[in-house]
């Protein structure tokens, strides 16, 4: 390989098939021999530098995933851009190429090149294979989230991006809650955004921390109040069952309620799902008689529930 800087050189480490090593030895009358050394050995991993092209299809140019063909040539395709060919035959090569054979050595390269998260220095520690990287850092709780608040080039993790709302100059509300139990509010219209920070089940857990945006806008001639988890796309999946409460009907005498339950969506900005912008956002519809006194208070109850992965 060149010495010096490629910018299109990429870090990929590759994990060796735990095949048994071998090395010279002698046995105990002076002969030489092959023996096995430690036939159980664990994967021996090495850090390379390789060009990021050699993991991407020519044809395509999408990272490769197996299965991978070539020609007689060396002629590389993916799998779907092989099976959209005509005649599945090398179109670089005139006809001189032939048709592509799998090529299970890049299969095992490919497999085996992993690189860390992009945003490792957010917090995350995950080591993905190369062709999985566009999906994880789409998906990656540790992605960077943009501050909602107009004029404010603020980006962080989930994390950090929470504790920045809290603080002035945004010093936006927080409220702990409890995956599994009622928390109830009194939202003025005039703080259309809040945080809900989680803690644990039980009363001797440890909340994980995980952040959620409450926000109420309007909409139709009411009120829109929505719930989004902050973070690009969670890991885990949340439950949200959300109802406000207004005055006492005069015929029945029962309090009047709307309620809504819904998956909690995830939101790559603090701003949470604008229900009055967004045509496809899932919110609960509060008609202005329901919102109490000269504040306009909408009262309500939020109870947001981890989904079982089983």
């Amino acid at each position: 390989m060149e010495n010096g800087k490629r910018t299109s050189a990429t870090k990929a480490k590759v994990v060796e098939s735990p095949r048994s090593q071998e090395a010279e030895g002698k046995e105990a009358n002076g002969g030489g021999a092959l023996v096995p050394v430690n036939g159980a050995a664990a994967k021996v991993e090495i850090m390379v530098r390789m060009k990021r092209t050699l993991l991407h299809c020519p044809l395509c140019t999408l990272p490769f995933t197996p299965p991978i063909f070539q020609c007689g040539v060396g002629h590389l395709a993916c799998g779907p851009c092989h099976g959209q060919l005509p005649g599945k035959e090398c179109r670089s090569c005139d006809g001189d190429g032939g048709a592509y054979t799998r090529c299970f050595a890049m299969d095992a390269v490919v497999s085996s090149a992993v690189v860390p998260c992009p945003h490792q220095a957010l917090g995350c520690r995950r080591e993905v294979a190369y062709h999985h990287l566009a999906d994880h850092r789409r998906a990656c709780p540790h992605a960077p989230c943009a501050c909602p608040e107009p004029g404010c080039a603020f980006a962080a993790s989930p994390g950090t991006l929470a504790a920045h709302l809290a603080a002035p100059p945004h010093a936006w509300p927080v409220h702990k809650l409890r995956y599994g139990e009622v928390l109830r509010l009194r939202v003025p219209e005039s703080e259309p955004r809040r945080l809900l920070v989680a803690e644990g089940e039980k009363e001797d857990e440890d909340g994980d921390g995980r952040a959620f945006v409450l926000a109420v806008g309007e909409h139709g001639g009411g009120v829109a109040v929505t719930v989004a988890c902050v973070g690009a796309a969670a890991g885990t999946r949340y439950m949200c069952k959300m109802w406000a409460n207004g005055g006492v009907a005069p015929v029945t005498g029962k309090v009047q309620r709307v309620l809504m339950e819904t998956e909690v969506p995830s939101c790559s900005s603090g701003g949470g799902a604008a229900a009055a912008d967004e045509e496809k956002a899932m919110f609960l519809g509060v008609p202005r008689k329901m919102v109490h006194g000269e504040s306009k208070q909408i009262h309500l109850g939020v109870r947001i529930s981890k989904v079982s992965s089983g």
